[in-house]
């Protein structure tokens, strides 16, 4: 049987009932049959793993106030203008169509502007609307709609970016999070215009993947994939540069005002979204041959602590220790030094605090034998979510 609402063996019938009862703290407004095998499916309907998926799911949304996020959260201008893709319509399926065109698309120059937080966070925001659009659709349908349809067209996309360090990061960042707070609402997803070296890119993907996500993946070269995504979605919901009839009201075969295309990153944009992220940044000059230390205060095991930070021009080196009473000379490591390009592009991060104490943030610039380093950054501490359930930290979401 195939696990679905109408399609249950007996044994799947009960594994339904044991999960609506264990998770019954965790699902939220809706705990329809609907939803509670999607997270059965995800975990091949064993209740207990899939019970401890909703748990660090339901702590995830409570951490980064998820259940929110449609009405407080606010685009950044850079990413309103520059985060490429966008929903173009409904497939026969009555689910949402989001496109993603790659061409011209440039990581290196994004990064630079926002940070991997300030992306993921956005996708996030995008997911909760495609949830959105789904239960508005099964109202006018009268009949349920769970799930989405993507097209990652990879036309004019250089893969040698996308095989750099800062790109892999924000993809399997996004990744992760999709994978362990949205299960099962992918109905399809279509990579078209795949060139030679996706196959070694989709490699370091697919570790990243369930394998339920993986058969609902299809890729497709320059050929074939217009009749395809044809028969999957009508002409009317998709635009004519993807082989359906969908134009903007100005005749933009590309439907630009419902997707973002990737269009030129000025260095005039790229100071000005830097600027507006530092505006409550602290700001000091750390000085040549020195450290400069950020002392944080965690009270009790389980908070956590995050970071952000950029420098304006330069290199520095980063690390965080633990220090143990009193003496300051007795200090764990917790999160390992590294010389970072934070002039390049902010760097973000977090820590879960497994015990209490001084963390000391340390800006090292004792390799500078000339240069001192002006320096902006933003600290807090977030407690847990709850006592009994550990917050599943993904990271860069600093929502």
């Amino acid at each position: 049987m195939s696990g679905y609402v109408g399609d249950l063996s007996a044994k799947q019938e009960k594994a339904l009932q044991q999960f609506r009862e264990e998770a019954a703290d965790f699902l939220g407004a809706d705990k329809s049959d609907y939803a509670c095998l999607r997270w059965l499916r995800a975990r091949n309907l064993d209740v207990q793993h899939a019970t401890n998926m909703i748990k660090k799911h339901h702590a995830w949304r409570r951490q980064h106030n998820v259940d929110k996020i449609l009405t407080d959260h606010k685009s950044k201008p850079f990413l309103k203008k520059h985060l490429i893709g966008g929903c173009c319509g409904f497939n026969k399926q009555g689910g949402p169509v989001w496109i993603y065109p790659l061409a011209g698309l440039n990581f290196k120059d994004a990064l630079r502007a926002v940070s991997t937080a300030d992306i993921l966070q956005e996708m996030a925001y995008r997911s909760e609307v495609s949830i959105k659009l789904m239960r508005e659709q099964s109202t006018k349908l009268g009949r349920n709609v769970e799930t989405h349809t993507y097209v990652i067209d990879f036309a004019g996309f250089s893969m040698m970016q996308a095989l750099q360090s800062d790109a892999l990061g924000v993809m399997t960042g996004y990744l992760k999070i999709y994978e362990a707070n949205y299960p099962e609402r992918m109905e399809e997803a279509f990579i078209i215009n795949a060139p030679p070296l996706f196959a070694a890119f989709f490699n370091l993907l697919k570790p990243f993947l369930t394998g339920r996500t993986l058969q609902k993946i299809s890729i497709f070269g320059k050929d074939n994939w217009k009749e395809v995504l044809l028969q999957r979605v009508d002409k009317d919901q998709l635009p004519v540069q993807w082989g359906g009839t969908k134009t903007d009201e100005n005749g933009d075969p590309r439907c630009a005002s419902l997707i973002t295309v990737a269009t030129p990153i000025s260095e005039e944009e790229i100071q000005e979204a830097r600027r507006s992220k530092t505006d409550g940044a602290t700001w000091v000059t750390v000085e040549k041959r020195s450290v400069y230390n950020v002392p944080v205060e965690v009270p009790k095991s389980g908070h956590t602590l995050f970071w952000e930070f950029e420098t304006e021009q330069h290199d520095i080196g980063f690390c965080v220790v633990r220090r143990s009473g009193a003496d300051i000379q007795e200090e764990e490591v917790v999160h390992a030094w590294e010389r970072v390009e934070a002039h390049v592009q902010s760097q973000a991060g977090s820590i879960t605090c497994d015990k209490p104490g001084t963390y000391v943030l340390k800006f090292d610039n004792t390799f500078s034998s000339y240069r001192s380093k002006r320096l902006g950054y933003v600290v807090h501490v977030a407690p847990p979510t709850s006592d009994d359930v550990t917050a599943a930290c993904l990271p860069d979401l600093s929502i």
